[in-house]
């Protein structure tokens, strides 16, 4: 290749790098809802693999209208549950405000400075306003793409079995249709053990949370239980904000600080055993996905699309691995982007052969 043509292609890449990124971000409201849509759907085709265990001989269409009401009512009630205890955390900013600012006055005065030591010398001035804005636009762009999200996942329940014949006509030959076929499979199916092995975990730590938040009597249980579970899907950060958030709230409710140093201590301690001894026997069934990769695509993900991208932060990057191992010019990305090298030559023990 000529040193121009070299150059070229380079700003092709570039340039077609650049627009993808700002069509993810420009239909993000579509898009995401999309994406859950799809999550939700390898989650059902689990479910009524496992349904059909326990009630052999039951039609198909029962067994998956069963396992997509089962999906969308637990969605559905955890929104709920999530909205109503936002509000209240935003209604309690300020009281947390003024405890905090408490504590550090107090804090400077142990150490006798000569000035006091006030919680905006540390960490500037914090708008209420802004965050109560910030949490209220949030669930409100929540619920905005609900119902997009139930009508993505409603069609694809639909027309999940005729795909096989959309993919026959639209590859063109067999070989390709069979390269396609083999491609979702394996995006359904590191998904589907990914958002396995991150429930068996995240219950663990979540029963934990709660039984030391019920201990020490902290208030609004549900909403703190819905809210750390969700976090845990979140990797390397979604625990640590799960045990700080709660702990902050602790203040406001107790006079005493050590509930609040007990809900934060017990949690990371339980992490820590989860995170050592439990996760890794796990992780040979889970994503292979190198660990720098996974915080640059929490990093990215989440720039790209808020708080939604640290939840699909995962899940995306398996499908982007997954496909870009499919073609030669890309294959070095998927390379990259997983743990042992080899993303398609992965047995179920989660090892690259040889």
């Amino acid at each position: 290749m000529m040193p121009g043509s070299r150059t070229i292609a380079t700003a092709q890449i570039i340039t077609g790098v650049a627009a993808a990124v700002a069509l993810l971000h420009f239909l993000a409201s579509i898009l995401i809802p999309f994406v859950i849509a799809f999550v939700l759907a390898v989650l059902v085709n689990a479910l009524v693999r496992f349904i059909h265990k326990g009630w052999a001989g039951a039609p198909g269409w029962a067994v998956s209208l069963l396992a997509g009401l089962i999906v969308i009512v637990l969605a559905s009630a955890g929104i709920f549950v999530m909205a109503q205890g936002a509000a209240q955390m935003v209604a309690q900013g300020p009281a947390l405000i003024g405890r905090l600012d408490g504590l550090a006055l107090g804090f400077g005065r142990s150490l006798h400075l000569r000035q006091p030591l006030h919680l905006s010398a540390m960490v500037g001035q914090v708008s209420v306003a802004e965050i109560a804005g910030f949490v209220l636009s949030g669930m409100q762009g929540l619920f905005s793409g609900l119902l997009l999200m139930v009508v993505y996942f409603g069609f694809m329940l639909a027309g999940r079995r005729r795909m096989g014949r959309k993919i026959d006509v639209a590859a063109g030959s067999s070989s390709r249709a069979s390269a396609i076929r083999e491609t979702f499979t394996r995006i359904a199916t590191d998904i589907e053990t990914y958002v396995w092995v991150q429930s068996i975990t995240g219950t663990i730590l979540t029963l934990s949370a709660t039984i030391v938040m019920l201990a020490v009597g902290l208030n609004n249980i549900l909403f703190w239980a819905v809210v750390f579970f969700l976090l845990t899907f979140i990797p390397n950060i979604g625990v640590t904000v799960g045990s700080i958030v709660p702990s902050l709230f602790a203040l406001i409710q107790f006079p005493t600080i050590w509930q609040a140093i007990t809900i934060f201590v017990v949690i990371q301690v339980v992490a820590t055993v989860v995170g050592n001894f439990i996760y890794p026997r796990l992780q040979a069934q889970t994503q292979n996905i190198d660990p720098v990769a996974t915080l640059l695509s929490l990093a990215f993900w989440s720039w790209l699309w808020g708080l939604p991208g640290a939840f699909l932060a995962v899940p995306m990057t398996l499908m982007s691995m997954m496909v870009f191992a499919q073609f030669p010019s890309t294959a070095w990305v998927a390379a990259l982007l997983s743990n042992d090298g080899r993303p398609i030559f992965r047995r179920k023990t989660g090892k690259a052969p040889g």
